[in-house]
């Protein structure tokens, strides 16, 4: 993963992409709010994050078949957009391979409670011979 392939990242301060771990995003009256995880080293004790604030654009929207023939509408930034776009490509192959992870541990955790289950039914069964 090249810096080049995350520029707007990198224009925000974040040298190596690969640090961020996560992200949430929310928007407050007309700004849209970015908050950036980053992986937590060992011996930490809390997670570093940095949050952006995005100012939204004002628009008007052409209304049809309405009294009023434009209506006030925000819409995000273009920037924030791409930032966005960097980093699901940025957490998503990081999100699938713990995705697959955490869906083979639950199913090893599925599988030992059917086998525990059946176990105990077993010997019940073998209780009442």
């Amino acid at each position: 993963m090249s810096a080049d392939k995350f520029r707007t990242l990198k224009e925000m301060g974040f040298d190596e992409p690969r640090e961020i771990e996560k992200f949430s995003t929310r928007t407050e009256n007309d700004v849209d709010v970015l908050k950036i995880y980053l992986h937590r080293h060992h011996g930490e004790w809390m997670t570093k994050s940095k949050k952006f604030k995005f100012k939204r654009k004002h628009t008007n929207v052409s209304v049809e078949g309405g009294l009023v023939p434009y209506r006030a509408s925000t819409e995000p930034s273009p920037y924030f957009l791409r930032a966005i776009d960097e980093l699901e490509v940025l957490v998503s192959a990081e999100r699938s391979v713990k995705d697959k992870k955490q869906q083979l541990l639950d199913e090893i955790e599925h599988l030992e409670k059917v086998v525990s289950r059946k176990v105990e039914d077993l010997r019940r069964l073998v209780d009442e011979l």
